[in-house]
């Protein structure tokens, strides 16, 4: 049986912890290596992730000072030892035959990379917030190009599926040279597709395995819209896309995200008076209207 590695950055968690990582502990596909990553938290979080370690052997603890998810991703990524890898977020958990699921998918398909859908948790309501049921189920195998096509989809939230870490089960290889951003506020816009990129194949499966919760205090709450939908990521894909001969059909898409963003960028500059950088917007958003017709 191959080892799968379980990645969960921790901070600040003490109060979703344990039913985190009583879902990966508890998970019928059973040779895991669980790394957690203490990002200097001062909450109960540290001794919780203590207390697992000497349960199961399985799980090993990392303490590091606080630098943020992305440095707790690649602090994770220089010590795995697995075939493969996981992402859990360390206030969402998994359905118990989630990694299982993924696992039997990426096999039955020979595909380099192993994607499920998820349900949202809205902590404030304590609801579901569920967008695919029983009779939804497919699955389905791409090429890098193809599943570049969801990109930008709301269908079954396929947008999410697309940039977010977790509810995905990688081979090891493809994190050989990836490093996440330690200065953003959302990491997986910069890195995501990367790790596509390095594909042949990518498998789906229309199931929701992986339960999000949604707090109060999420990123897409509490920081400025820029910062969210950044324009640096966007350009840099763009950019490698056009160079790697990428369909139009997907470039077209690109530049529909890419003058949304602009938008973004152009309310929010103006917002919080960052006159300088809402003047390069005006120039950006000139080009594009000049050159970038529909």
């Amino acid at each position: 049986m191959e080892k799968i590695s379980v990645i969960i950055p921790v901070y600040m968690s003490e109060l979703y912890l344990e039913k985190c990582l009583d879902s990966i502990v508890q998970q019928t596909y059973q040779n895991l290596e669980i790394i957690l990553i203490n990002d200097g938290s001062t909450d109960g979080s540290a001794a919780i992730c203590q207390r697992y370690q000497n349960q199961d052997e399985r799980v090993k603890v990392y303490h590091k000072r606080n630098g943020g998810v992305s440095s707790s991703r690649n602090r994770a990524l220089e010590v795995v030892t697995g075939d493969y890898i996981v992402f859990v977020d360390n206030d969402d958990w998994l359905e118990l035959d989630h990694i299982q699921n993924l696992y039997d998918l990426l096999k039955k398909t020979d595909a380099d990379i192993a994607i499920g859908n998820f349900t949202q948790f809205l902590d404030d309501q304590a609801s579901f917030l569920i967008h695919v049921g029983t009779d939804d189920y497919f699955e389905k195998t791409y090429t890098p190009f193809e599943w570049f096509c969801h990109q930008y989809d709301s269908k079954y939230n396929f947008s999410q599926c697309f940039t977010v870490p977790w509810a995905k089960l990688y081979k090891t290889e493809l994190f050989k040279d990836i490093v996440y951003p330690t200065d953003k506020s959302v990491e997986d816009d910069y890195t995501t597709y990367k790790v596509y990129l390095q594909t042949d194949k990518i498998a789906f499966m229309n199931k929701a395995i992986y339960i999000h919760r949604k707090r109060s205090t999420s990123v897409t709450r509490t920081v400025n819209l820029a910062d969210v939908y950044p324009l640096k990521s966007i350009e840099e894909r763009m950019t490698i896309l056009q160079l790697i001969g990428a369909p139009q059909e997907l470039l077209d898409r690109e530049i529909q995200a890419y003058k949304w963003r602009l938008s973004i960028h152009e309310e929010e500059t103006l917002k919080h008076g960052d006159v300088e950088s809402y003047q390069q917007i005006l120039v950006k958003k000139a080009i594009a209207a000049k050159y970038f017709k529909g």
